[in-house]
């Protein structure tokens, strides 16, 4: 073992000590002492953070398909097919769409409204405000960037990425903006903040991940939006979301009901207060609503109240705190020292609670062999200094990933040993390294430096 390496070894054993791995030290058979006292800054959140399983958009914006004749992907929203020539009982006439595949019923009427280019030429209808780039669509888009409309994605109890029958997805407005570079690309790995106004959360749906590809829902979505002549709230009801996972993003599509009340109290000021920015005006609207409406019928007015619509949006990996906005510069000495929010209550489920209590599992020696065996490499960062929230979560996510692989505990419940791995490395390596490796200084910093017990619900 390199020099490096061997204090590697000593410094995580030491600060994570017997309570934890049972290490014995590079150079003892003996166990370290427990471990180690109060080091670094503490997250603002630091115990409703939901680690690793998190996104915030990066775009959003209408579904655009070559045509009013192509086939593309969507959802069947009312579980129908349906037509113009012959409507069914409480429904619009119109036609709906067809599959990639030839699958029939893909509803998402509102595109008849933004691409009927016929009824644009003549001038009955002018809706270029929601056209790619224009006023509407760019403003939906552009807010989920700038923190107008920020979007947040939960991803829960994913046991494959490629296939698990049974995730659990949230989403979330909130009033942190993301992170975003000069070329206002939205980067990944922020920490933000969920809405304190509850109205902004979804309920907790059910989805499945088939072939990398997780659908979920249905769940209604509402979020504030506020950017210059445009505010109100943005509300999408029985919506679903049907995304591709990548390593740290995601793209796919929503789609859902979309009321004809909440769209004009959107482009209220577009089209009065501010003349024409939209580039349509109201009286066009209404017509446009009478004639292309097709959902949520009244039965009374013999009308369709919403539209069925469809948006694209892709997003990266964030940390999801579930109170309030991001962690600060906290003080030392305080617990959470990992200089990020901690999560909670990641392992409270029948699967991960039957493993982790299973005296079969020595998940903590497995946490040891993991971290000295396949996560060297990941923790060299730290050996040079580099305590950055990235290097730290490299090591986390790594060790998570191999005892989750050893053990079958889930990703997110595994995250609390690979957290505890990070912050002994991490945070307590000042204090820890040889010869401060047996210090009360190193026992107290691990002692307070993760709550183990609190991370995972146990």
């Amino acid at each position: 073992m390199s020099t490096s390496a061997s204090n590697f070894a000593a410094i995580l054993c030491a600060a994570l000590g017997a309570a934890l791995l049972g290490c014995a030290t590079a150079d003892s058979e003996g166990a370290a002492g427990a471990g180690g006292g109060a080091g670094g800054v503490s997250g603002g959140n630091a115990e409703n953070v939901l680690v690793t399983s998190g996104y915030v958009a990066s775009t959003f914006g209408f579904f655009y398909p070559e045509s009013l004749e192509s086939e593309f992907p969507g959802f069947d929203l009312d579980q129908r097919v349906s037509s113009a020539e012959s409507p069914g009982t409480n429904e619009c006439a119109h036609d709906d769409f067809a599959g990639p595949i030839g699958e029939l019923g893909i509803d998402y009427n509102f595109l008849r409204l933004i691409f009927d280019d016929e009824k644009r030429e003549d001038g009955e209808y002018v809706f270029g405000g929601f056209h790619e780039g224009q006023l509407v669509d760019g403003v939906i888009n552009g807010a989920v960037k700038n923190g107008s409309m920020t979007i947040l994605l939960d991803i829960q109890e994913v046991d494959d990425p490629q296939n698990d029958d049974e995730v659990t997805v949230r989403v979330f407005g909130s009033e942190d903006s993301p992170m975003k570079g000069t070329d206002d690309v939205v980067l990944p790995y922020a920490t933000l903040g969920v809405h304190p106004d509850l109205r902004f959360h979804t309920e907790l749906v059910t989805g499945s991940i088939v072939d990398g590809v997780l659908t979920a829902g249905p769940f209604d979505l509402i979020f504030p939006i506020n950017i210059q002549i445009v505010e109100g709230e943005f509300v999408v009801h029985d919506s679903w979301l049907r995304i591709e996972l990548g390593d740290d993003s995601f793209q796919g599509l929503i789609a859902g009901f979309w009321d004809v009340s909440n769209i004009r109290d959107i482009i209220g000021k577009p089209t009065t207060d501010n003349g024409n920015a939209a580039n349509f005006t109201i009286d066009q609207f209404e017509a446009a609503m009478a004639l292309y409406a097709d959902g949520d019928y009244d039965s009374d007015a013999e009308i369709c109240t919403s539209f069925t619509t469809m948006f694209t949006f892709s997003g990266v990996q964030a940390f999801i705190a579930r109170e309030g906005g991001g962690g600060g510069e906290g003080g030392s000495g305080g617990p959470g020292g990992l200089g990020f929010p901690v999560p909670s209550d990641q392992c409270d489920n029948p699967a991960d609670r039957a493993i982790a209590t299973d005296e079969q599992n020595d998940i903590g020696e497995l946490t040891r062999s993991c971290t000295f065996s396949s996560c060297l490499a990941e923790a060299a960062p730290l050996l040079t200094g580099d305590l950055s929230e990235a290097a730290l979560r490299a090591v986390a996510d790594c060790v998570a990933l191999c005892v989750s692989d050893a053990t079958g505990l889930s990703v997110s419940c595994a995250t609390c040993w690979g957290l505890t791995v990070a912050c002994g490395a991490g945070v307590c390596y000042d204090v820890c390294a040889p010869p401060n490796d047996g210090s009360q200084e190193c026992m107290d910093c691990s002692l307070e430096c993760i709550d183990l017990g609190s991370c995972t619900g146990l």
